[in-house]
């Protein structure tokens, strides 16, 4: 199955996540992504907009559910989410919780390993407790802080280490978006570095390199 193309809709209010999506589902974007902070600013309202506009596209909530795992995943599955993400580093209950929860509701529930010291450890720890995906995730305050950490750096690991799908998420460049599909991962989530202010010409261009390269 070739590698599907996220992009993360980090943006502040319902009109503009949905014109950036637009151009996104112009330039062959497989999934759309209803970013933590815009979440937070709309709530909810921002997923069950997208599903009205985009009623055969997989839509992730970018909750990174700590606790509570079973109703965010009844939450988000009400507003017509096909995937949640649940912090790889909660407790062992909480990850068993996504995984069955998503199994009920027909979601998929991807185990973030952001946070977590050991994240190969993570995301088998993760798959064994029952969650269906892992999010690679390199978070925005490490890498901004750590200017040489790459996203794609140890996926050949995790990919070793778990047979459950891998999604490469933090500040992918063009190159390593592509070298990740590459590489084995099953997604990859385009954000902030290749989602200009200009919402135009360059944004499209990025998209459409993004799309091309991963399905070459």
């Amino acid at each position: 199955m070739r590698c599907k193309v996220q992009i993360s809709l980090d943006l502040h209010t319902i009109e503009d996540a949905l014109y950036v999506a637009d151009i996104a589902v112009q330039c062959g974007v497989d999934w759309l992504e209803a970013g933590t902070g815009l979440m937070v600013e709309q709530g909810l309202h921002v997923v069950t907009a997208l599903r009205a506009k985009y009623p055969h596209h997989p839509i992730v909530c970018d909750f990174k559910v700590c606790d509570g795992a079973s109703y965010f995943a009844k939450i988000a599955a009400a507003a017509g989410a096909t995937h949640f993400d649940v912090m790889a580093a909660a407790h062992d209950a909480t990850l068993r919780a996504a995984g069955e929860s998503a199994r009920q509701l027909g979601l998929t529930a991807i185990a973030d390993t952001m946070f977590c010291a050991d994240q190969v450890a993570a995301a088998v720890r993760a798959e064994a407790l029952g969650v269906q995906m892992i999010g690679w995730h390199l978070g925005l305050d490490h890498r901004t802080e750590n200017r040489g950490l790459r996203a794609i750096d140890g996926l050949a690991d995790v990919l070793k280490a778990v047979k459950i799908p891998v999604q490469v998420v933090g500040g992918l460049s063009i190159e390593d978006a592509i070298t990740a599909a590459k590489m084995g991962a099953s997604s990859v989530v385009i954000g902030g570095p290749l989602v200009p202010v200009d919402r135009g010409a360059q944004l499209m261009a990025n998209l459409r390199a993004v799309v091309a390269g991963v399905r070459a």
